[in-house]
């Protein structure tokens, strides 16, 4: 029997990427398995994805939250086309268990899930569960959360405990604080950027480049703020790297010694198992500020540094680079603690528990 699989979900990379990952293990684990990727045009899906060899479907669908009334209305009558479109998909493919990865693209696929009577799974990325993953809860056969904390959002007896997964090329090798006199500093805005904090480091970087010539920076800025942060920066040659997207990670989680990021729980779980500490700047308009609650937890277990963005300056940030570039036992202790906090075997677990699912006789509920 070969299994089959839809993932559905993504927009984002905190959403799409651990859903790559536990794709990525079931294919290692089971090379003859199906696996079809549905989400929206709108997100990275349609970019990344064939980057990793799957196939992907666009489905009609639309988000409720923290819209107008006339856009509420109208994504409502978006869901029923959506909802048709993941019953036709589910007839073609004929998956036997669907993963919803979160974002509102998965809601239609995992309403037709329920409708066809099809196993049904959701992977929860963050501490505070967002808006489809509660909604669909009641209606999953299991639930993968990432932080114990999460366990208490969801219907008792549902949840797995297996840590948020992270890509298979990320996984191959240890990394460990690199034995140099340089520094290398990864500064990550999310898959779209981050404005905020690409304003911080052009304030901040040029200065700290001319006091610190062991200072390397590689900076991934989104497309908005790329023209400008290139200008900005082409006077340290190559000791600064602009990037709208980076597309290779594993390059550079081996190349930096610290990072600067947003807290999505993707980026901290990769962070973790790579042993990488770091500074965090909650995205602060998340979902239920689900990512101050997700930098919070490794902060206080000692792995990174954790400020809100109302009260992240210029001279904290110039501080605390300036301490971490020139303490490097501070930064190795910081390495290690992070790195006690990764799960990076949680693709591998997650595939098993799905392979199992899709292989086991008995009718649903």
């Amino acid at each position: 029997m070969v299994a089959r699989f839809i993932f559905c979900g993504g927009g984002t990379g905190g959403h799409l990427f651990p859903g790559i990952a536990i794709a990525q293990a079931i294919r290692k684990k089971a090379p003859g398995s199906a696996i079809l990727f549905v989400g929206t045009r709108r997100g990275l899906e349609e970019r990344v994805l064939p980057l990793h060899g799957f196939d992907f479907r666009p489905v009609k669908s639309a988000g409720f939250k923290n819209l107008s009334l006339k856009k509420k209305i109208k994504a409502l009558f978006i869901l029923p086309l959506g909802i048709l479109e993941g019953m036709r998909m589910i007839k073609a493919f004929r998956p036997n268990v669907i993963i919803g990865l979160g974002s509102y693209s998965a809601l239609p696929v995992m309403i037709a899930g329920i409708l066809k009577r099809i196993r049904r799974v959701i992977q929860e990325q963050n501490s505070i569960p967002g808006l489809t993953n509660r909604l669909l809860a009641p209606f999953a056969h299991k639930i993968f959360i990432s932080f114990e904390t999460t366990e208490a959002h969801f219907p008792k007896g549902k949840t797995v405990l297996a840590g948020n997964p992270i890509r298979e090329d990320l996984c191959e090798e240890e990394n460990q604080v690199k034995p140099h006199d340089s520094f290398h500093l990864l500064v990550l805005g999310g898959s779209l950027g981050a404005h905020f904090i690409n304003t911080l480091c052009m304030a901040t970087l040029p200065g700290l480049l001319s006091r610190y010539p062991q200072l390397s920076v590689t900076l991934q800025t989104g497309e908005r703020d790329l023209k400008e942060a290139s200008e900005i920066f082409e006077p340290f040659g190559e000791r600064v790297r602009v990037e709208a997207f980076i597309t290779d990670m594993k390059a550079v989680y081996r190349w930096a010694d610290f990072v600067v990021a947003r807290a999505g729980a993707t980026t901290l779980a990769e962070l973790a198992a790579c042993g990488l500490p770091a500074l965090f700047i909650p995205f602060p308009y998340a979902a239920n500020d689900h990512q101050t609650e997700n930098a919070r937890y490794y902060a206080n277990r000692g792995g990174a540094f954790f400020f809100p963005q109302s009260e992240i300056t210029e001279e904290i940030f110039i501080e605390k680079l300036t301490d971490i570039i020139t303490n490097p036992e501070r930064r190795q202790s910081m390495a290690g603690k992070m790195k006690k906090l990764g799960r990076p075997r949680a693709a591998e677990e997650i595939a098993a528990t799905l392979l199992t699912l899709a292989t086991s006789a008995g009718g649903l509920p």
